[in-house]
C-alpha cells in the first residue's frame, strides 16, 4: 500500500494503482485511480455545511443505480462506511460507499471497480485509511502524489497541476498570487540533464534575475544545490511590496535517480523570513527533507 494526500485527503491504495485524473477545485471534484488495465478507485469530493442524511442519500443513490443498468443492488458496511453494491452490464463488480469528513466540511463519496468478484479485504484496509488530514502545527498542509510528498502553506490554491512521463510539478500560488511556489520531480536524466544540477539550478532561474547566493552541501546522502536571486531591474510592484525574489533547491535523489526543485517566488515583504509564514518542504524519500 502506498499514501496519497489530496486537497487534505488521504488514503491508502495498493501500489499498483496510480493516480490518472484529477481536479484542482477543493470544493467540488474527483480523484481516479487505475491499474494497467483498468481504473479500479475514484474519490469524489464536495464541500458541504453539515452531513447529509445517508439512510435517505444511499436510497436515492441505489434507485439511480437501478434506473441506469445496475444489476443486483444491495446496501453495504464496509470498514465503518455505508455503501451500495452492484454488477455493472460488463459483469464487472462496483462498490460505492459515502461519509462525512468533519474537519474538511466535506462529503466524500469512493467508488471501487472489481474486475472480478469483490475483494472485502482492501476495501475494508482502503475505508479504514481514509481521513483527514489537518494541517500542521505549523500552518502547512501536505500533499503527497507523484513521487512527491511536500509541504505547503494553509491557503495556497493548487493553481497547476502536470503529471507527464518523466516530469511532476505542483505549482501553488497565494490568495492575491502575490507568491508561486512550485515542487517538481523530473526523471530520464540521462537523456536531457548534461550539466552539474547547479549550473542548471542557475540556469533555471527566470529572466531578469542575478543570483546573490549560491551554496551546495551534502545532507544524509544527497548533494543539495541552493541559490537565491533577485529581480535586476525593480518594477512598480517592487517599489510597492518589496524587490522580487526567488529561491530554489535542487539535488538528485540517490534512490531513483530523479531530479527534485523546490521553487519560491515572492516579494521580499511576503517571503517567510520577514512575517513568519511557514515554509516549503519536499522529501523525495525518507532519508532527506529540503526546506525553502
Amino acid at each position: 500500500m502506498q499514501s496519497w494526500v489530496w486537497r487534505q485527503l488521504r488514503v491508502e491504495l495498493p501500489e499498483e494503482w496510480e493516480l490518472l485524473q484529477f481536479t484542482r477545485n477543493p470544493k467540488l471534484g474527483r480523484c481516479a485511480f487505475a491499474d494497467r488495465s483498468q481504473f479500479r478507485f475514484e474519490i469524489n469530493w464536495s464541500v458541504v455545511p453539515n452531513a447529509p442524511d445517508f439512510e435517505r442519500m444511499l436510497a436515492d443513490y441505489r434507485s439511480r443505480l437501478d434506473e441506469d443498468g445496475i444489476l443486483e443492488t444491495r446496501r453495504l458496511q464496509c470498514g465503518g462506511w455505508p455503501g451500495v453494491y452492484g454488477v455493472l452490464p460488463d459483469r464487472r463488480a462496483t462498490s460505492r460507499y459515502g461519509g462525512y469528513l468533519a474537519p474538511l466540511s466535506c462529503l466524500v463519496e469512493v467508488v471501487f471497480l472489481w474486475p472480478k468478484a469483490r475483494h472485502e479485504p482492501t476495501e475494508a484496509q482502503v475505508l479504514g485509511s481514509l481521513r483527514a488530514e489537518e494541517p500542521t502545527p505549523a500552518g502547512q498542509v501536505r500533499w503527497r502524489a507523484f513521487g512527491m510528498d511536500l509541504l505547503t502553506r494553509t491557503g495556497s490554491f493548487l493553481e497547476h497541476c502536470n503529471a507527464d512521463p518523466a516530469f511532476a510539478q505542483f505549482t501553488f500560488s497565494s490568495e492575491r498570487r502575490r507568491t508561486w511556489e512550485r515542487y517538481a520531480r523530473r526523471g530520464l536524466l540521462p537523456q536531457w540533464l548534461h550539466e552539474p544540477v547547479p549550473s542548471w539550478l542557475r540556469r533555471s532561474a527566470p529572466r531578469g534575475f542575478r543570483t546573490t547566493f549560491e551554496r551546495e552541501q551534502d545532507s544524509h546522502g544527497h548533494s543539495v544545490a541552493t541559490i537565491r536571486a533577485e529581480r535586476k531591474i525593480p518594477r512598480l510592484p517592487d517599489l510597492l511590496l518589496g524587490r522580487r525574489e526567488v529561491a530554489s533547491s535542487a539535488w538528485i535523489c540517490p534512490r531513483d535517480g530523479r531530479l527534485y526543485q523546490i521553487y519560491r517566488e515572492a516579494y521580499r515583504s511576503r517571503d517567510r523570513g520577514r512575517n513568519g509564514k511557514p515554509p516549503g518542504v519536499l522529501s523525495c524519500c525518507p532519508d532527506l527533507e529540503v526546506t525553502l
